[in-house]
């Protein structure tokens, strides 16, 4: 009896080991897929040729309503590009909640205005949720065709990669970072990204999954 239980339980520590890697195989191979899409499309600004807009996705920010320093990272990559007219407009999508404290794309929008971008410049969407629904928004609700989306360089080659896959002719920036932030936050950063691509992935070609239709301009 304790021989067959020996065993029943080798057995199914053979399967869940099994069950473990063949996931993380999968998980990797997607990352794979993901990276290798993007790459080509990732250039430096300077060789950002003229697009319709800048997208800015969101991130978080303090419980004052203002940026956290990644997402100013971002921002002010897209505000060089729009300065140096590489753009015509900035689209910053991300959560529009009507707290200060989660408002990102408030957030976003004042702190663009305080640095001198025209209110005429800057779209908001407020149902930028995920990454996909940024980057399909983009597209079927404020029509922009072509488009630079400014990331950080751990996020920039998912939102490329989503982009193209949803219809958008886009090419990606890595905001350079103006502050340094603690190695802690840089590797939870990197190893959320690590399954957020292979769910990017899982969502274009298993689930073929859209954006949230909640609202226009």
């Amino acid at each position: 009896m304790r021989g067959m239980r020996v065993r029943r339980w080798r057995r199914w520590r053979r399967i869940v080991a099994a069950t473990v890697l063949a996931v993380g195989i999968a998980v990797a191979a997607a990352n794979v897929h993901v990276m290798a899409a993007a790459s080509g499309r990732i250039v430096a600004a300077s060789a950002v040729a003229h697009c319709d807009a800048a997208i800015v996705p969101g991130a978080r920010i303090h419980a004052d309503g203002t940026p956290y320093a990644m997402l100013c990272d971002r921002l002010e990559a897209a505000r060089s590009l729009w300065q140096q007219r590489r753009v015509d407009r900035i689209l910053v999508s991300g959560s529009g909640s009507g707290d200060r404290a989660e408002d990102e794309v408030g957030a976003m929008h004042r702190w663009l205005r305080a640095r001198g971008v025209p209110e005429a410049a800057i779209l908001d969407d407020p149902c930028g949720f995920r990454t996909l629904d940024t980057m399909d928004r983009a597209r079927s609700v404020y029509g922009i065709a072509t488009a630079v989306v400014v990331s950080n360089d751990f996020h920039v080659a998912r939102a490329v990669f989503l982009g193209q896959r949803l219809g958008l002719d886009v090419v990606g920036v890595a905001a350079p970072q103006l502050q340094p932030l603690a190695m802690g936050t840089g590797l939870r950063n990197r190893g959320r990204e690590f399954v957020a691509r292979a769910a990017a992935w899982f969502d274009v070609f298993v689930l073929g999954t859209r954006g949230v239709g909640c609202g226009g301009r």
